[in-house]
This record gives structure tokens, C-alpha cells and sequence, in this order.
């Protein structure tokens, strides 16, 4: 059984223009054969489809027209998954017209769901004699489903232990598919290669990581391949986001009924440079690329070195969080410096600092913040 993964996908920009003119080959046609020649094709769905009024967070609230789905199921994607810190933005409303919608057009989801038993279901899947379980989660952040309410399936390690043992009992293979790390952090924390082989520890036969907006290496521990950033599979802004926002990789797993150890390839390719389609690399571009995921794999498999170039990147992050701190405007700062007002925390710095301290990766970046000298 031959299952793809691929990473972020959300229709902004001119890219949204094309798809409300079902003008979806301009997109998507230089990855349509790769997609096609997969059993099951799975993309990260990075927003939610409709819904009429934002919720209060930090950061932008993302949405898209179904036409996004009619794109991704004529590429050839037959699923979705949901576990990302976007499909709440919405609310309720966005969360439930996105499943309702996804179900209209035939495509298999995972990660998302009515309430938090809903969202944790995981989604097995027979092809050709070899059952596998696709299991999906998120760092947490504004989209996670409650005991009553709609959303995402939260990165909890305990729960997921248990969501990978109920799987290994039907399916032949377990894949964990999990949307979490650093925006634009080509490193994954130590944390987070920790989580990762403790999934692997527990049955999981691949684990593969989403949500940086950029590309990250990749391990084989224990025999089971772990990917820690596919980059943006479909990701627009109209800005110049540098090389890393437009470079990503698709990963082709080949998984069979005895659960040998399963083999992979990656497939590198460009997407959105030109403002509107996905591509294959160039044989330079994918040499030049490949080089650099080699260069990340060898720092990943060194926890030393893994710790120093995460610690450096959160060295170069500490003005993100000593913003939620400060006061805002010149006399409150030069007051609070004497020592006359008291710190206070605006509705906006509120939700940031809730953003921070719930979300793995940004709490990881808080405390860093917090500890130094």
C-alpha cells in the first residue's frame, strides 16, 4: 500500500482566485501524477471550510470556499487531515460546516470532530489487503475540541498512547500525523523528537510532523521513519517569505500486512514562488535541497547539537515574548520603569500570553525567555 503524505495546505491569495474559477490545474497539475499514484493521498487542510464570524485569538483567522476540496479531490487527495490551529478559527459553526462539507465530497477526515472523543477517533483505512490507522493530533492552541464542543484532537503523549494500542489491535499499520513545532523553525525541539520516538516506542510505524512553514530533516529510529517538518504543501501570502516558506517535501510510504519496518521516499518540490502552483523540483534544486535536509538530519541525530541549534533559534525569538510583557505606549513604559504603574495585560497581550503558555512550542520559547539572566 503505497500512502502519501503531504503538508499545509491553505488556498490564499491568487491561488483562491483560480479555484473560485475551478481553475484548478494551474495549481496543482505538477503535482497531480505524484498524488494520483498513491493508494491514499493525505494534505493537512489548514483551515476551516466557511463559516460566518472569527474567534477571538492571536494571529490570522483562516477559511476557505469549498472549492478548495473540489481542487484537492481532483489532484487526487482522498483525505483530509483536521488537527491544526486553524480549524477553530471559526468557531463551532466553521468546524461542523467543514466536516458536513468534507463528507460531500467524498473525502476521508481525521484529527477533528464534534467533541473531544469525536476528534480523537482514528481513521483505518483498507487497501489492497493492509489496514492502516491514521492517527492526528495538535499542539494546542484556539482550535481544540472540548467535551462538548467541536475541534481538533489535542497532542496529548498519554492519549495518543492509548489511540496507537486500540489501533495496532485493527489495523496492520499505525501512522501518527501531528501538526505542531516552531513557525519557521527548521529544527524540532528536543521535546518534540522525545514525543516522537515515544510514539514510535508505542507501536507507531511512522510519525510524520507538520505546521512550520518550512521544510525540517527527518530520522530512522528503531527501524520507523520520523519526519519532523513536510513544509507548506499550498501556502500563499502575496509576501516575500523567503526560500524556506516556498520548499516542501511530500513523503511516500510503502506500508504491507506484516508491518515490516516500512520504506519511504521523499518527493521535494516548490510551491507558490510564483505566487499560484505547486511544482516538482529541478534535479538542482532538489540536489541543493536534499544536501540541506541531510545537513538537518545530522543535527537531529545529535542531541547535542540538536540543543544548541534550537537554543539558538529561541535566543532569536526572545523579542516575541518580551513584547507581552512590556507596556504599551511611551508614557506607560517610562512610568512602569520607575516604578509607578503595575504591569498590566491589554485583551490582546491576554490571549498571546494564554497562546504562549498553552501551546507546546510556544511555552517551550516562554520559559527559555523567562529563564535567562
Amino acid at each position: 500500500m503505497r500512502l502519501l503524505i503531504a503538508g499545509d495546505f491553505f488556498p490564499s491569495a491568487q491561488v483562491a482566485d483560480l479555484f473560485a474559477k475551478k481553475d484548478f490545474g494551474t495549481v496543482l497539475s505538477g503535482v497531480k501524477e505524484v498524488v494520483s499514484s498513491a493508494d491514499l493521498a493525505v494534505v493537512n487542510l489548514e483551515c476551516p471550510v466557511g463559516g460566518s464570524s472569527p474567534i477571538s485569538k492571536v494571529g490570522p483567522a483562516l477559511r476557505c470556499g469549498e472549492e478548495a476540496l473540489e481542487a484537492l479531490k481532483e489532484a487526487g487527495f482522498g483525505c483530509v487531515t483536521l488537527a491544526n490551529n486553524h480549524i477553530g478559527d471559526y468557531g463551532s459553526e466553521g468546524v461542523r460546516n467543514t466536516l458536513r462539507k468534507v463528507k460531500d465530497y467524498s473525502l476521508d477526515y481525521v484529527g477533528a470532530g464534534l467533541d473531544a472523543a469525536d476528534a480523537s477517533k482514528a481513521l483505518v483505512k483498507e487497501i489492497g489487503g493492509v489496514r492502516v490507522a491514521i492517527i492526528n493530533c495538535c499542539e494546542t492552541e484556539f482550535s481544540i475540541a472540548g467535551t462538548a464542543s467541536p475541534g481538533a484532537c489535542a497532542l496529548d503523549p498519554v492519549e495518543q498512547y492509548r489511540m496507537i494500542g486500540e489501533a495496532k489491535k485493527v489495523a496492520d499499520n499505525v501512522v501518527v500525523i501531528v501538526h505542531g513545532g516552531y513557525e519557521r523553525c527548521p529544527f524540532p525541539s528536543p521535546r518534540m523528537v522525545r514525543t516522537y520516538r515515544f510514539f514510535i516506542d508505542a507501536g507507531a510505524d511512522a510519525v510524520l510532523n507538520h505546521h512550520q512553514h518550512c521544510a525540517s530533516g527527518y530520522e530512522v529510529y528503531s527501524g520507523k521513519p520520523i519526519f519532523y517538518g513536510l513544509g507548506n504543501f499550498c501556502f500563499a501570502t502575496g509576501n516575500d517569505e523567503g526560500r524556506q516558506w516556498h520548499e516542501g517535501y511530500m513523503v511516500m510510504l510503502t506500508l504491507d500486512k506484516d508491518a515490516t519496518d516500512p520504506s519511504f521516499r521523499i518527493i521535494p518540490y516548490v510551491q507558490c514562488l510564483d505566487g499560484q502552483s505547486v511544482k516538482l523540483m529541478s534535479s538542482d534544486e532538489e540536489t541543493a535541497f536534499r544536501e540541506r535536509i541531510a545537513s538537518l538530519n545530522d543535527i537531529i541525530i545529535d542531541s547535542e547539537a540538536l540543543q544548541k541549534a534550537y537554543g539558538g533559534f529561541l535566543d532569536q525569538q526572545a523579542s516575541v515574548y518580551g513584547r507581552v510583557f512590556a507596556p504599551t505606549g511611551k508614557v506607560a513604559r517610562f512610568l512602569a520603569s520607575v516604578g509607578i504603574l503595575k504591569p498590566f495585560l491589554s485583551e490582546r497581550k491576554r490571549l498571546m500570553l494564554k497562546n504562549y503558555i498553552n501551546c507546546e512550542s510556544h511555552r517551550e520559547g516562554l520559559a527559555d525567555y523567562l529563564g535567562k539572566d
